[in-house]
């Protein structure tokens, strides 16, 4: 009796549904099958196609064959030994090494954007430093313009109090001056 398409490592019902739909009937086809072939099968890829070629392969060797002594023969044997043969070549063929150059230029352009995304991030971190950089000596400038305005205007009324006071009649500055010396007099008593 042939091995089913599901006995094959891998291989669920669906799938199997799938592969019967496109004319492997059991997984004597599949190993009988190369790669471009069962890479035809939606859901198949070259390295999929590849693994469940050898999986088919491995099952049909396990399997005591059900025929006569004279079916299991050197001749059959050798037919079989030529598939593993032609399943273990044909991942290096031109289309399987395409989809691995697609698969890795896939993998390259992904990496790619991550270093852009990347890139980019760190681009928008380093302007955001600057910025807020900038907004930090703006304010310290204001604040030192600020204290500098302060001052001016502390040295300014300090100026026109001693011009007040310069203004102002003598005998009025020596009383002023003249009662705390007086006061000190009196505490002395």
């Amino acid at each position: 009796m042939a091995a089913q398409i599901t006995d094959i490592s891998g291989i669920g019902t669906k799938t199997a549904e799938i592969l019967i739909k496109h004319g492997f009937k059991n997984a004597r086809a599949i190993a009988g099958s190369t790669v471009e072939k069962l890479s035809g099968v939606p859901g198949f890829g070259a390295i999929r196609a590849h693994t469940t070629i050898k999986a088919a392969i491995a099952l049909m060797a396990e399997q005591p064959s059900s025929t006569s002594k004279a079916a299991s023969s050197s001749k059959p044997k050798r037919a079989v030994s030529n598939k593993v043969a032609r399943a273990k070549t044909k991942p290096k063929t031109k289309a399987s090494k395409k989809s691995v150059r697609t698969k890795s230029s896939d993998e390259e352009k992904l990496r790619k954007a991550k270093l852009k995304k990347e890139q980019q991030r760190k681009e928008k971190l380093r302007k955001e430093k600057q910025r807020k950089q900038k907004l930090r000596k703006e304010k310290q400038r204001k604040e030192k313009l600020r204290k500098e305005k302060q001052r001016k205007q502390k040295l300014r009324k300090e100026k026109q109090r001693k011009e007040k006071l310069k203004k102002q009649k003598p005998g009025k500055q020596k009383l002023k001056k003249t009662k705390p010396a007086a006061r000190k007099g009196k505490k002395a008593k």
